[in-house]
């Protein structure tokens, strides 16, 4: 593979956040509260699993991680809105 192709492959594994391009932080469990936020590096990109019907998300699960930083986390649903 060539030197090119490998850092273009490298770099589209993870987004990479200006401040966070370099994880120095230990991963945290953070499953079990549902957060919008990782809880150890601060972003709010994360990595779900999700369905589709009709270009609509109709359903995702809760078990998700950082795109940053790769700790687990619980991701948040309509039912957790504060306002709710």
């Amino acid at each position: 593979m060539s030197p090119l192709i490998h850092r273009l492959a490298v770099r589209w594994r993870r987004p990479r956040h200006r401040r966070h391009s370099v994880p120095s932080h230990p991963l945290i469990d953070q499953r079990g509260i549902p957060t919008h936020a990782c809880l150890v590096c601060g972003c709010n990109v994360l990595v779900i699993h999700a369905t589709f019907e009709d270009y609509d998300i109709t359903g995702w699960y809760l078990d998700g991680h950082c795109s940053c930083c790769g700790s687990p986390l619980t991701v948040p649903c309509p039912v957790d809105a504060p306002d709710a």
